[in-house]
């Protein structure tokens, strides 16, 4: 028949050989230490002589337990009955959450008596003695979650190369002022890096195979009195130092710069009567164009390639009256700046409008009023953004529509850092994603990205603020082919080169 919910006053002396059909409701709370292999064929002869009257109610002390020692919780709503049959092949390992009221030591007595049902296949060796905590077998740990990387998050301090590096980001040197370059094989070069270091493009050596032919970090010296020039580091196509060598000299104030669309390198002269270089580092050459005209202070080029036939060059001047010249060659290659073009002027009506003029005395009116001292330049999809670093202004020119906007760099700013010196260089990066800028001056000149959708602005690295390069400015930003190495200086000192440690290319 059903069990009793209580126990008898009195038991029966001579219990039956076989378990009850039925087992309890209620589990029983503590484990035996050593149960049989077998069940009890023959029941006990003698019952306790004072069996209680009520079942022990008396709650389990929970105080030794901690859940969070095995990484689970338990169930929120444990079982209140057991399952009526046992399993029919019981598992080797316990269960992966503990039991809501475990036992926190067996028994030292077992009971005699059987279990009210045998198992059906029972174990071959007898069940080691149960630990008053029960242990779980190892949990493998799931795979680290990929977190994405954002620039600026926080920083990692180089002390010793006196920069500070948004976390995430690997760092080495590549070159540094006065110091002969290290090459991969344990070399050095013949010559000393040249000091006043400034901008810089990447050119594949293999057009037609960049990503395995190595390629040229093609980089400005800004040195005065035809102290300045062009100087190449060479590299293999996994980012070793091949070589470093001069490739223009003899000029003055090499400053900006850019890259044309048959992978030469434009360097800009600074000074009242600079030109525009035109330097190839695969056949060695340089040759000065016709970008420059009777001459200027000039800073940084850009090309609109839409029409390869007629390729558009403009050309930034870093003065308080430099209007931006826009030169349209009749040709494509190397030999098409050094031949005749059609020059105009950037000439702003309005705050909003702005137009293309032949008057150059209108136009250097115009830049005085709208366009102080402009730098670094990048054309993109129709569009040209351009610094005004004097007022601390990106300007976003839109060729079609012959409009213009405005946006004071580093006003939106995210994380670490903070971009508030004059902008000068910039860059974008493969993505279009982020467009780069370098910074000139400041007690922690860096190098910053700005996000392409809101304009928000992030650190990539800056000096240490107070420190060695307190008031220098940063320089060379360029990318490798694969777009994963990222290469930036400081002008008075050092060429570092920047990776991302999740292995991943710079956007």
């Amino acid at each position: 028949g059903d069990p009793t919910k209580y126990p008898t006053a009195n038991p029966s002396t001579n219990p039956t050989s076989m378990p009850s059909a039925s087992p309890s409701r209620e589990p029983t709370l503590v484990p035996t230490k050593s149960p049989t292999k077998e069940p009890t064929a023959t029941p006990t002869e003698t019952p306790s002589s004072s069996p209680s009257v009520e079942p022990t109610n008396k709650p389990i002390d929970f105080s030794l337990w901690t859940y969070s020692a095995f990484g689970l919780e338990p169930s929120v709503s444990p079982t209140t009955s057991p399952t009526k049959e046992p399993t029919a092949n019981p598992t080797r390992r316990p269960t992966r959450r503990p039991t809501r009221r475990p036992t926190r030591r067996p028994t030292r007595n077992p009971t005699r008596n059987p279990t009210s049902d045998p198992t059906r296949n029972p174990t071959s060796q007898p069940t080691p003695d149960p630990t008053s905590i029960p242990t779980l077998s190892p949990v493998t740990p799931s795979p680290t979650p990929y977190e994405p990387f954002f620039f600026g998050d926080s920083f990692t301090t180089h002390r010793d190369l006196g920069i500070q590096v948004s976390t995430g980001l690997s760092v080495r040197v590549i070159a540094e002022q006065g110091q002969r370059v290290p090459y991969a094989d344990g070399g050095r070069s013949s010559r000393s890096y040249h000091t006043m270091t400034d901008a810089a493009g990447i050119i594949p050596l293999d057009p037609q195979n960049p990503l395995e032919g190595g390629y040229a970090y093609v980089v400005n010296s800004e040195e005065g009195d035809k102290d300045g020039g062009v100087y190449g580091i060479y590299f293999d196509k996994d980012g070793n130092v091949l070589e470093y060598k001069s490739l223009l000299t003899g000029t003055t104030d090499n400053c900006g710069g850019g890259l044309t669309p048959w992978n030469t390198w434009l360097s800009c002269e600074e000074y009242s009567e600079g030109q525009c270089w035109e330097v190839d580092p695969v056949r060695d050459d340089a040759r000065v164009t016709k970008l420059g005209g009777r001459g200027g202070r000039y800073e940084s080029v850009a090309v609109d390639n839409t029409n390869p036939d007629n390729p558009v060059f403009f050309t930034t001047e870093d003065d308080e009256e430099g209007c931006m010249r826009r030169f349209v060659a009749r040709g494509n290659g190397w030999g098409a700046l050094q031949s005749n073009g059609d020059t105009s002027y950037l000439n702003i009506l309005d705050n909003r409008n702005f137009e293309w003029t032949n008057d150059e005395d209108e136009a250097r009116q115009s830049a005085a009023r709208y366009y102080r001292n402009s730098e670094g330049i990048q054309y993109h999809e129709g569009k040209l953004y351009f610094m005004a670093k004097k007022d601390l202004k990106l300007i976003i020119l839109d060729l079609d529509n012959m409009t213009y906007e405005v946006e004071i760099t580093g006003r939106k700013f995210y994380g670490e850092g903070s971009f508030s010196a004059q902008p000068d260089q910039n860059l974008f990066g493969p993505s279009r994603k982020y467009i780069y800028f370098t910074e000139d001056g400041g007690d922690s000149p860096g190098v910053y990205a700005r996000y392409g959708e809101d304009g928000t602005f992030f650190t990539m690295f800056q000096a240490i603020r107070g420190g060695v390069y307190d008031g220098d400015e940063t320089v060379g930003i360029a990318l490798s082919p694969d777009n994963r190495k990222f290469y930036a200086g400081i002008q008075k000192g050092v060429i570092f080169e920047f990776s991302r440690e999740d292995g991943l290319p710079f956007e």
